[in-house]
């Protein structure tokens, strides 16, 4: 069972999720990790594991040429490679605009279309 980020677009992405999981050390209950960069046509595996036990994820994903997938869930992010808890920031973090989206199968495959 897993979670796989399709890139349909014309040009490599860079993503994040953010799942919900219970007593994160920081007191929230929502992990977010990034950045996978995903090719043209690629995916990649950014959850191994039982996806079911939450059905609502959230991602977000951007391509050099500009364009972004976004939607109205605010995060704050870094520039660089993380696996943090919600409530975790530094100083060089940058807030973003989340999708929201249901994962409804054991192997559930999230796509990112131009």
């Amino acid at each position: 069972m897993s979670l796989r980020l399709q890139n349909n677009y014309h040009t490599e992405i860079w993503t994040m999720v953010e799942w919900h999981q219970p007593n994160c050390s920081d007191g929230s209950s929502w992990v977010k990790k990034g950045w996978w960069r995903i090719g043209p046509g690629q995916s990649s595996t950014v959850f191994g594991g039982d996806v079911n036990f939450n059905p609502i994820w959230y991602c977000y994903a951007y391509a050099p040429d500009g364009a972004e997938w976004r939607d109205r869930y605010q995060e704050v992010v870094p520039h660089r490679a993380f696996e943090w808890c919600s409530n975790t920031s530094d100083s060089t973090s940058r807030t973003i605009l989340m999708n929201e989206f249901v994962v409804s199968r054991p192997n559930h495959v999230h796509s990112f279309n131009g």
